[in-house]
């Protein structure tokens, strides 16, 4: 697949749960929740340095990424017909579990107010109320 890109310019959208296959042949990267884009970026930057709590959480259980400490988030996925109010995410999200949301005021949004994706670094996107 890179040797088609290299020889023709080509785009290729992988879709993938593996986040080191990603990390060796993407360009861009968007992580998505429950249908949800949640956290967009250039490959490295995103990888290297994640905002949103999922990524972060996925990020953690990848044996090259030796500086995030493991997550093993709470719950279940929520079920698709029935998707949860405000950030799709907050059920399981570690910031609410741990009162880090309460503690920054941000709950009642996290639980309540949908958030569109914002710019965190150049080109770099993610949707959290604790990055806003």
């Amino acid at each position: 697949m890179l040797e088609l890109v290299r020889e023709t310019g080509v785009t290729i959208l992988v879709v993938t749960h593996d986040l080191g296959l990603a990390w060796n042949i993407a360009d861009r990267i968007a992580v998505m929740y429950l249908g949800r884009i949640v956290e967009e970026g250039p490959a490295e930057e995103l990888l290297s340095n994640p905002r949103h709590p999922y990524t972060r959480a996925l990020l953690s259980v990848v044996p090259e990424v030796l500086e995030l400490e493991q997550q093993i988030l709470q719950g279940e996925t929520p079920d698709p017909t029935r998707i949860p109010s405000g950030c799709r995410f907050h059920p399981r999200c570690p910031l609410v579990a741990s009162g880090e949301s309460a503690r920054l005021g941000i709950e009642e949004r996290c639980r309540t107010e949908d958030l569109a994706l914002s710019e965190v670094a150049p080109a770099h996107l993610a949707a959290c109320h604790a990055l806003t």
